[in-house]
């Protein structure tokens, strides 16, 4: 099939052009700032525009995805978080690509089965393909259109070129030889050249042809006419597990949490280090492990709920009377995993891991609740809710600003036990740099301190900060530091 390009793609194509300069300016130009959201802003105006006719699919979780998008890329310019902001460099293209897949994706409401992950691959590949066709395309269009008269005149100038150049290279160097003012003349060009970075400028102008025929390939294959995905042919038998078997195994394994509770009941909960065990090693050794013990009794749960066959009413009831009791010893095991690291942060103070690690917890315990409903209604889904939550999660972690939690936790435990770790405040986003104004409020005294906030002073009165960089956190950390008196 020839490959043809009609008016309007030209004019769609000069369209992200000129997105694909925006996205150079916004991301190889500092750090990203207002840029993210300003581009994420025009890149879906245009998708808009350009798929204004298009009937769309999946729209609730697929307005779902561009407010989470959005969100996450106007994180970029009201927080700095250096964890989020490397792992959103990331994050966000990939969500901006099942975004855009799911809601030209021909079939309604199967976004969480394996078709559906095929087509995210094929649209790739079908973009490539794309592209690299349409590279092709310009030299024969160019060709096509001239005269064989005008094409043949062409390749003469070509050929004399190629003769010009050794008898020019021979010319040049005698004429030097001869006029060393015409040498010096000469030597200016290569220094002009130099100063105008060529090199940097073809960089970028790779950078700007890359992102220009990716958005232009993607939405050009995702707008094109979508076959339906072939369906499975019905299997006669669906892989089942059996249930007296599955009753044995959740028997077994609930007869051991119920043990476990039980003889370490209070070595779970109880505010007091075991004998032999530091703070460490006491809240370190009990997390790690209720963590991955409920994960995977996370797992068991879906599996069974998912693959067991349906027996007998006394049969299905006792099994999801196991199933349940499985999720509320997994909710257990979730609390004291949840109370041993708030002990550890009691005694050694707050990072942003550890409040990452909590949130992540309460993320399972909705996971958990949600799950205990499904095994007594069928009807739900377990896949969708996972996905859902997932990203409704990952946003929030985004938003909260968990930073600023960090920040203020460590100042509340400074108040109680006058300890205090300035140098992983430093470490922290802009939001540390705050916190370690509000500290020298409180005591201007405290050691290395002042020498911190000093040398932050100075970082940020000699940074540049251009549009694309603007960033709310940085501003609010900057003013902080110019209105503080120091002593």
């Amino acid at each position: 099939m020839e490959f043809k390009m009609k008016k309007g793609d030209w004019i769609f194509f000069m369209v992200c052009l000129a997105l694909g300069i925006l996205a150079e300016r916004s991301f190889l130009h500092g750090q990203i700032g207002l840029s993210y959201p300003v581009f994420i802003t025009c890149f879906y105006g245009v998708f808009f525009w350009r798929y204004r006719s298009f009937s769309f699919t999946n729209k609730k979780l697929g307005l779902l995805l561009i407010a989470s998008i959005w969100l996450l890329a106007t994180s970029f310019f009201m927080y700095s978080n250096t964890i989020l902001y490397l792992l959103n460099i990331l994050v966000i293209p990939l969500m901006v690509l099942i975004q855009l897949v799911l809601v030209t994706y021909p079939t309604e409401n199967q976004w969480h089965r394996w078709p559906y992950v095929q087509k995210l691959f094929l649209s790739v590949g079908a973009a490539i393909a794309y592209v690299f066709r349409f590279i092709m395309y310009g030299p024969k269009l160019a060709i096509r259109g001239l005269e064989e008269k005008k094409s043949a005149t062409i390749r003469k100038v070509l050929i004399g070129v190629a003769i010009s150049l050794p008898l020019l290279f021979v010319i040049v160097n005698l004429l030097v030889s001869a006029d060393q003012q015409f040498g010096n003349m000469l030597g200016t060009i290569p220094r002009w050249l130099l100063g105008l970075k060529i090199e940097e400028e073809i960089l970028r102008t790779i950078a700007i042809t890359i992102y220009t025929l990716a958005i232009f390939g993607v939405l050009q294959v995702l707008r094109a006419k979508q076959p339906l995905p072939v369906e499975q042919p019905a299997q006669k038998e669906k892989m089942a597990w059996d249930s007296v078997v599955s009753l044995t195994v959740l028997t077994l394994l609930n007869i051991v949490y119920l043990l476990f509770v039980i003889v370490q009941f209070q070595y779970f909960f109880s505010e007091t280090l075991t004998d032999g065990f530091t703070y460490a090693e006491f809240a370190r050794r009990g997390f790690f492990e209720l963590l991955f013990v409920t994960m995977l009794n996370l797992l068991i749960i879906s599996t069974f709920v998912s693959f067991v066959e349906k027996g007998s009413k006394i049969l299905t009831r006792a099994l999801r009377g196991l199933l349940s009791l499985l999720v509320i010893f997994s909710g257990v095991m979730l609390y004291s995993a949840f109370i041993r690291l708030f002990m550890y942060e009691e005694a050694y103070g707050f990072t942003f891991a550890r409040v990452l690690a909590h949130s992540f917890m309460i993320f399972l315990l909705v996971i958990l609740c949600y799950s205990f409903m499904r095994i007594w209604m069928e009807r739900l889904s377990l896949v969708r809710f996972y996905i859902i939550s997932a990203i409704i999660f990952y946003t929030l972690v985004n938003t909260i600003q968990l930073d600023r939690f960090v920040v203020e936790r460590n100042l509340e435990r400074y108040l109680e036990t006058g300890k205090i770790d300035i140098y992983y405040l430093n470490s922290l986003s802009y939001e540390g740099v705050e916190g370690l104004v509000e500290l020298y409020k409180i005591n201007p005294g405290h050691p290395g301190l002042s020498d911190l906030l000093l040398q932050r002073k100075q970082d940020l009165m000699y940074s540049e900060e251009n549009w694309n960089s603007i960033n709310m956190s940085r501003r609010s950390a900057e003013k902080a530091l110019m209105d503080l008196e120091m002593k």
